[in-house]
Order: structure tokens, then sequence, then C-alpha cells
């Protein structure tokens, strides 16, 4: 196999668009005791360009080598002694930071694996607690509110009433003009508003609202985090208010992370343009697709990011890559409804991995402890890192 072909083959596992057929090319050519010198090119290369690969990772190789090779056979379907003996053959043959670098770095199917099919510790498995669901509060201008129906996922506010997505109504508009939708830790939530605009809440988040927006103007108030696809009109700003910053788009697609306790507010632009004014007082800026604003206290820092990270939650995924360790359990406390003691949490621990938030917290923690090389000390909803 040429060189540039290998080099296309390792760049789509780690970016998750290989093929079934590919991924099979991509296991032969590191079996190969012959490709020694290319697959140790291969990785030197991809290593020095990765800033961020975990620091201890000798004393995880054994486990991380063995979920590695357990991910690949699964999804290629080898389960026969034989193939136990080549992967064993081929540990001892070829460059062992294969292994590592595919469930470390930015590749995560391998990890996702792990994540979903290895049994929890004792520790956890008496603790299981469920993960999120949808769940929200609707809370409109006359006082009523309501607790939404989980299994309905979705409310709509159009011309003639408040009612889910099927169809279900909860109050006619003729009598409300504000409303409120509000998800508690372990909740999330989805609503399309009067002009057709799409907003996911994540959890502990509010967003409030108009049920008809003005001719001149459309805007809404966020605390906590949202993804918003808004609809397209170039006569009628879109405009997002949050403690510290303004968002006005015409349409576009973006996250936005404003948690009181993180002390920050973080934009993410998918698609289109968006305009942030920092209400402290700096200058504002625009952004362009790919990129990220980040806003502490009262200046902006700008950059390029791989939006999927930021915008994973909403489609059922926790994604991290050279995320900090506290970050991580910020996100996971709000899911699973927990209580963290920051204290002891170490701040050199950056963790790599895609994990599906229908996983039980006792999967989750067991999968970061592998990870991070660390134990957390469970006591009902409370956790401790124990470094």
């Amino acid at each position: 196999m040429e060189n540039n072909n290998i080099e296309e083959l390792f760049k789509k596992y780690i970016e998750e668009t290989i093929t079934e057929q590919e991924l099979s090319d991509l296991y032969y050519f590191f079996q190969d005791q012959q490709n020694q010198e290319k697959q140790d090119a291969l990785l030197t290369t991809y290593l020095s360009e990765e800033s961020a690969v975990p620091s201890p990772l000798a004393a995880r190789a054994t486990v991380v080598k063995d979920f590695a090779w357990q991910g690949i056979e699964r999804r290629m379907g080898m389960t026969t002694s034989t193939q136990k003996y080549k992967r064993m053959y081929w540990w001892k043959g070829a460059a062992a930071a294969a292994g590592l670098l595919l469930i470390l770095s930015s590749g995560f199917y391998i990890y996702r694996q792990m994540a979903g099919q290895h049994p929890a510790t004792s520790q956890f498995a008496n603790l299981d607690i469920p993960p999120g669901t949808n769940r929200a509060t609707l809370t409109i201008s006359n006082g009523a509110v309501y607790q939404l129906n989980g299994e309905k996922e979705e409310i709509v506010v159009d011309k003639g009433s408040i009612r889910y997505k099927d169809g279900d109504t909860l109050s006619a508009k003729d009598v409300v003009r504000h409303v409120t939708l509000s998800t508690p830790r372990g909740g999330q939530y989805r609503v399309t508003l009067s002009d057709g605009t799409k907003v996911w809440l994540n959890a502990a988040s509010s967003l409030s609202y108009p049920t008809t927006f003005t001719e001149k103007d459309r805007s809404v108030t966020l605390h906590g985090e949202a993804y918003f696809e808004v609809a397209a009109n170039a006569s009628q700003p879109f405009v997002v208010h949050t403690p510290n910053q303004d968002i006005k788009v015409l349409g576009t697609e973006f996250n936005i992370n404003c948690y009181q306790d993180e002390n920050r507010i973080v934009t993410t632009l998918v698609t289109g343009s968006v305009k942030l004014d920092n209400k402290g007082g700096a200058a504002s800026l625009q952004l362009h697709p790919g990129e990220q604003a980040v806003l502490n206290n009262e200046n902006f820092d700008v950059a390029a990011v791989d939006v999927s990270l930021y915008t994973a939650w909403k489609d059922g995924e926790f994604r991290f890559r050279a995320t900090p360790l506290v970050e991580v359990l910020h996100q996971i406390e709000r899911w699973y409804d927990l209580d963290v003691d920051y204290k002891g949490v170490p701040a050199d621990i950056k963790i790599h991995a895609s994990i599906r938030r229908d996983k039980k917290l006792s999967t989750v923690l067991h999968a970061l402890e592998k990870i991070g090389d660390i134990k957390f000390e469970v006591n009902e909803r409370h956790i401790r890192v124990m470094h």
C-alpha cells in the first residue's frame, strides 16, 4: 500500500470517517511486520503534531492496548483464538504507540466501544445513577407552570398555540405573551420558536422568549448552554442576551455556553456569521464559521476550533479532546445531577474521549479512571477525585 494511501486512511480513522473496508486495510497494514518502518514514521509524525497527548502513557499501556484491539476486532468481527494470537504477536513487533494514539488522541471510535461495553467496577455498580433525560418546565406569563412530557422531546411556539411537536396543545397564545423554558440538572429539551428557529437547551439552563416576535426584533435570553439553529431573516435580526454578552445574527448555527459557575462565555460558530457585544465595554467582534470566542472578564479570546467538540452534546455525546478534567467534570456534574468536590482535581490531566450521554454514571466514571489514571470516591451523589 502506498504511503499517501495509508496516511489518508489513518487520517480518516482519526476523524471517524473511515469505512469498514478501509478499517480492514489499516488493520492489516499495522499487523504486517514488514511495514514497521512505515508505521513508526507515520506515528512519529502524528505524535509530533499532537501537542496534548497525555503524559502518563506507560502506566496505562496494557489496558489501552487490550481495549484498542477489542474495539477493532469487535467492529471487524474477529473473535477467534487465531486472531488473539495475531494481536499479541503484532504488539511485540509493531509500534505500541499505535493503540495509545488511536484511543488517547483524537480517534474516538475505540474508546466509544470501551465505554459502552466494559463492566463497571464494584464501587460504581451499586451507584448506577442513570443519565439525564428530556425534562423541563415551561413557565408562562400568566403564572402557569407546566412540567413537560419527556417523551415528547420538543415544544413548538407557532401562531396559534404552545404545543408539543406531535400536536398536543399546552396553552392558547391569546393569553400568553412570554414564556421561560427551564431544564434542571439531568435534563435537556428542544424548542421551535415562532419564527422557525430551533433551540437545543442543555442541562441546568433556561431560555426566555416571546411567543411572537416583533417586526423589528427577535430577542431571547439565555442562562446556561444552548445550541441555536436560527431561521434566516435579513430584515429581522436575532439577538441572544446573556448576562455579560449579546449575540446578534441573521441566520446561522452556533453554540453558547454561559454557565455562571464557569465564569466565562464561550460562543462557537458552526455556520453563518455572528456579532458579539460585550456588555463590559470591550470592542465588539464578528465570528466566522469554525471560530470560537471566549469572554473572560472584559476581553475576547478568539481561536479556530473543532466545533464538533462543543456541539456533540445536542447529538447525545460527550466529546473531549485535551479537555481539562475540571471541564469534563462540570459537564458530568450537570448531566448526572451530582456534586463534585473540585479541591482534589488535578490541573494537569486532560481527557481524550467520546462517551455517549445515555450511559449510566458507573460506566462513565470507570472509563475516566482508566483514561485519566485517577480514582473516584463516591458517596451517594457526592464525588471526590483521588489522584
